[in-house]
């Protein structure tokens, strides 16, 4: 009886957490649209950014670096479970690359409270270089999220649709080059975010279907 109460409950999860993490991100964009500082801001425009609309951002660090990683991390357990039913070990590595990708989000979540919190103009230089931290641990986040969609896609046959695995490897190469310029705060490559961020919020959805399909 615990098995078969189990697994629909493990499907429903997974499918729940995909589209979660989705709309996370598209409520938390849509509330600081236009109001969050850039990656090219001085110190100075990021501090006032923070310290004029400090609720945006607060807001949508949370449902970016918060909600949006919940879901995340239930993906991942969902990949987890997937694996040991099935020995798959690529699956396994997935998992805990989408477990990882989580606890960094985390750890932005942390540091974006701080500097926003204490943003403050007259002295912009740690709310400045706390908002640099989040950028860089967001490419680290975004490699950890490449090797959770090629692991997961490398041995997709008997998980993912064949438009679910061509996503995920245009993921895994596009949010590979987002997070170079972001762990670089370089201007020129950080762009790849606005092709890597809708076929990362596609993919997480669908995997998260996927796991939901095979419980």
């Amino acid at each position: 009886m615990t098995v078969i109460a189990t697994e629909p409950a493990t499907a429903t999860a997974s499918r729940a957490a995909g589209y979660t993490h989705a709309a996370a991100w598209i409520v938390g964009l849509t509330i600081a649209w236009g109001a969050t500082p850039e990656v090219s801001d001085t110190h100075a425009r990021i501090a006032t950014a923070y310290a004029d609309r400090p609720v945006q951002a607060i807001a949508q660090a949370l449902l970016v670096h918060g909600v949006a990683a919940a879901g995340l991390v239930v993906v991942g357990s969902g990949l987890l479970g997937w694996a040991r039913r099935t020995g798959n070990a690529t699956a396994r590595f997935a998992g805990w690359a989408g477990t990882a990708a989580a606890a960094l989000a985390s750890v932005q979540l942390v540091l974006e409270l701080i500097a926003v919190l204490g943003a403050d103009p007259a002295s912009p230089g740690r709310t400045g270089a706390l908002f640099e931290a989040v950028q860089r641990v967001d490419g680290v986040k975004m490699f950890a999220l490449a090797a959770l969609a090629a692991a997961a896609c490398a041995r997709h046959g008997s998980l993912l649709r064949r438009w679910e695995a061509v996503t995920g490897w245009a993921l895994a190469a596009t949010i590979t080059a987002s997070g170079i310029g972001y762990l670089l705060l370089s201007t020129a490559l950080t762009p790849m975010a606005f092709l890597s961020l809708p076929l990362l919020l596609v993919w997480i959805a669908a995997l998260g279907a996927a796991l939901g399909r095979r419980s």
